[in-house]
């Protein structure tokens, strides 16, 4: 069935197989480089999720050679479409200054859209930056609300960040 979807261009389908060929998935053999051309293809569609699979690849050198650059080019298509995957992982590098010129206004954009949508390591990251004052001015309350969102799902850097808070009163 998984097949016959690909063959009718169903993107959601070929960006599975993609997967499928990635992990290994339904017996198939491994195969970063299938894995990557099926997501190019998903991705030529439009559909987030195989574009930021993509940038993954590229961020790594899984199936095509690593590029940086275009990781960054596919995390920010895919942030742009609502991938909250994307967005924190387009922050992140955005953040660091890798692969894009640092720029710590336009993470905290991305991290917030990601946390949004109950992205938990976005909302954790929220709170470091705002516990450290990255690039922005340092806020304790801003810090512990985000801080807690990601503590109340289990998030354990979340608790023990909020624990340093609270000890150190910082």
């Amino acid at each position: 069935m998984l097949r016959r979807n690909v063959e009718n261009g169903i993107p959601a389908a070929i960006r599975l197989l993609g997967g499928c060929y990635a992990n290994g998935g339904l017996g198939l053999v491994p195969s970063h480089k299938k894995a990557a051309r099926l997501w190019q293809r998903a991705a030529d569609f439009g559909d987030a999720f195989a574009i930021y699979n993509l940038g993954v690849s590229y961020w790594n050198g899984r199936g095509v050679k690593i590029d940086k650059n275009k990781a960054v080019k596919y995390y920010r298509m895919a942030a742009d479409r609502g991938y909250p995957n994307a967005q924190y992982h387009i922050g992140i590098c955005l953040c660091n200054g890798d692969g894009v010129a640092q720029d710590y206004t336009e993470a905290m954009r991305f991290y917030k859209l990601a946390a949004d949508q109950g992205y938990t390591t976005a909302e954790y990251n929220l709170g470091v930056v705002y516990a450290n004052g990255d690039g922005v001015t340092r806020d304790n309350a801003e810090a512990v609300r985000w801080l807690e969102r990601a503590a109340a799902k289990g998030y354990e850097d979340a608790k023990s960040a909020l624990a340093k808070i609270r000890i150190l009163g910082f």
